[in-house]
This record gives structure tokens, C-alpha cells and sequence, in this order.
């Protein structure tokens, strides 16, 4: 495993995958509708196989397993805890009774939310706190300055947003900088192969403002490895906040390029699926880092072997083409129009403008 600076904005370094921990306990999550957990014996010999690797970047949630999985990571880090980087959301409560004063954006919830993160992690800060969801009613300026009261207080080192839209963590951004706030140091949203959205204004506003990039299911929910056909009651364990909750035809063409493409290097769907994210990674002018996680260890030593899968042009071309995804406006109007106004003999900057 090799090691990244999460962004262009801050010193954090990080593994080239995150261990996410949604699964690590022994109960339903939030939605009701996801795998149960492990257990803690499980969860351990996950977290054993991730760090043997050299992982140091662990993702979790105070509604991951309703406060469990917080719990399991802070009792799997222990005496080791500076040695890792863990980062942890709030936005949803811990569980599903949590009311409207506990749950969402606003200051009150954030205060109240990492409270009860450090205490369940045994730990007196988190590296990362990022917003697990846009709620789309707390101002950005609230959102912004309690992040920032939290990195002054000690309780916080850096604070990102989840599931935001581009243009309002540009805006955040920016008054960050103009205030003296500490920066937005990491935005997160679902990206895969099968689920790449984030390419039109996630990614691209995360590479122009040297922000770090954490991709979330990017296996999407276990749909690309073929465990589940996206037929009948098979489905279960695919969260209902995942894009391919409901596969489409096209998600269906890109699982089929998945496994032909693992046929062609004997390897698995999961391998090709990380893969193909490190891939975008290495080439990417920020820290884009998927966030995955396995059943069991041995699953997890499977997938990490991504790490040394090296994809062809000709693998990442099958795969880009499979589902027919496009950008859209206005930027395929404007790809078009580049040759009018740049043309080929023009340079471009290795790091996007803002």
C-alpha cells in the first residue's frame, strides 16, 4: 500500500483505499435494508487484513450499525490510534428514532454529533469530520464555522462535506479562505464504474481547489461483483441511497464489461472495480481514494490485490464505453467548442483552473 496526501490542501496522509466500516458490527443499518454486520470477531480480522496491507485510513459513521461501528473501530485501533487516520460523518443521527434537533446540518447537531462520535471511538479527537448528507436548509456559513470551531477546539484536525453539491462546497470554499476558516479538506460521494456522476462537477471543483475526494461505494453495493443480479429479493443488501439500487440496463452492460475484463487478467469483478477507481486515482491532480470493505478477510486481501492489477488503455476504454455515460451540458457543448477556442497545439495546465 502506498501513501497520498489527502488534497492539495493539508499534510494528511493517507492509504491508497479507506476501510469503510458500515458493515463492521452486528446490526441492521440505518435504512433497514443493508446485510447485517459481522460481529466482532469478524470485524477484526477484517481490520487486521486492511492494516497488514498497510491501510491507515478508516472511514466510519455515527449511523453506521446505530453507534456500533464507531465503537468496533475504536476498540480495533487502540493503543495504535496515532497510527491511523479516522475519519467519521454526521448529518443522520445514530439511529432512527433521533429527533429533528439531533439530526441534519445545523450547528446543535454537529456539537451534539461529535460528542458522542468521541466517546463512542474512546478517542479525544477524529482526523477527518466530514457531513454524511446535504440537507439543503442550514447555511453553508453555519456548516463552515462550526467545522472550523471544532479543528480550534482540538476535537476536529480536518473538516469535509459528504454528498454536497459542487457548487455550495465552492461557495464554502471560498468563504473558508476569506474568513480564515480552517479549508474544506475532503468532499465524498458515491463513484465507481458503475456510478460516475461525480466526473460532471464533484471531481472536476475537487481537482481545481486541491480538494481530496473519497469514493464511496465503489463497488456499488456489491452489484459489480455479481452477488447480486439486481433481480428479485436479491438485492437486500444494496442501500437504498446507492445508484444502482435499481439497476438499469446500462449498470447491467458495465457489470458484464467487469467480468470480462477480470476474465481477461484472471482476476475478480471486485479486483477490476478498484482498480478501475486507483486507475482514475494515479491520474488524478488531487487524492481521489475509494472507500471499500469485505465480509471477511479473506475477501479483503482479494480486493486489495486492485492494488496490483494494473488495467490496460484497452480495459479502461471497454470499461469508460459500457454504460454510455456522457457528461452532458454544458459540457459536451463545450468539449466541442474547445478546438474553436484552444486548439490542439495548446498546453494544458496539469492542474484544472478554477
Amino acid at each position: 500500500m502506498k501513501y497520498r496526501l489527502f488534497g492539495r490542501n493539508n499534510g494528511l496522509r493517507v492509504s491508497e483505499i479507506s476501510l469503510g466500516s458500515g458493515l463492521l458490527g452486528t446490526h441492521e443499518g440505518i435504512d433497514g435494508r443493508s446485510r447485517p454486520g459481522e460481529g466482532v470477531a469478524g470485524a477484526r480480522a477484517v481490520f487486521e487484513a486492511y492494516a497488514e496491507a498497510g491501510g491507515n485510513f478508516i472511514d466510519t459513521a455515527e449511523g453506521y450499525q446505530g453507534g456500533e461501528s464507531e465503537r468496533l473501530v475504536g476498540e480495533l485501533v487502540g493503543k495504535d490510534r496515532e497510527d491511523f487516520v479516522i475519519a467519521s460523518k454526521y448529518a443522520v443521527g445514530s439511529t432512527r428514532t433521533e429527533g429533528h434537533a439531533r439530526v441534519g446540518n445545523s450547528r446543535k447537531a454537529m456539537m451534539a454529533a461529535i460528542d458522542g462520535t468521541l466517546r463512542r471511538l474512546n478517542t479525544d479527537y477524529v482526523d477527518l469530520y466530514w457531513l454524511h448528507a446535504h440537507d439543503a436548509v442550514t447555511p453553508i456559513e453555519e456548516i463552515l464555522r462550526g467545522l472550523d470551531d471544532l479543528v480550534r477546539s482540538g476535537k476536529v484536525r480536518y473538516g469535509g462535506l459528504g454528498n454536497f453539491p459542487a457548487w455550495r462546497v465552492s461557495r464554502g470554499q471560498a468563504l473558508a479562505e476569506r474568513h480564515g476558516w480552517a479549508p474544506i479538506a475532503a468532499v465524498t460521494a458515491e463513484y465507481g464504474v458503475a456510478e460516475r456522476g461525480a466526473e460532471r462537477e464533484i471531481i472536476p471543483m475537487a481537482e481545481a481547489l486541491g480538494i481530496g475526494f473519497g469514493a464511496w461505494s465503489p463497488l456499488s453495493s456489491g452489484f459489480l461483483t455479481g452477488t447480486h443480479p439486481g433481480t428479485g429479493g436479491d438485492e437486500a443488501r444494496l442501500l437504498h441511497w446507492s445508484a444502482s439500487n435499481r439497476p438499469t440496463p446500462a449498470d447491467l452492460a458495465v457489470r458484464e464489461a467487469v467480468g470480462r475484463v477480470a476474465g481477461r487478467h484472471g482476476a475478480t469483478p471486485a479486483q477490476v472495480g478498484l482498480a478501475w477507481v486507483l486507475h482514475r486515482a494515479h491520474r488524478s491532480p488531487t487524492a481521489l481514494v475509494p472507500i471499500t470493505s469485505a465480509p471477511t478477510a479473506q475477501a479483503m486481501s482479494s480486493n486489495l490485490e486492485a492494488l496490483h492489477l494494473g488495467l490496460t488503455d484497452q480495459d479502461m476504454a471497454e470499461l469508460d464505453s459500457a454504460g454510455g455515460f456522457t457528461l452532458g451540458e454544458p459540457h459536451v457543448h463545450n468539449r466541442e467548442g474547445e478546438k474553436y477556442v484552444t486548439a490542439d497545439s495548446l498546453i494544458r495546465p496539469v492542474v484544472p483552473v478554477a
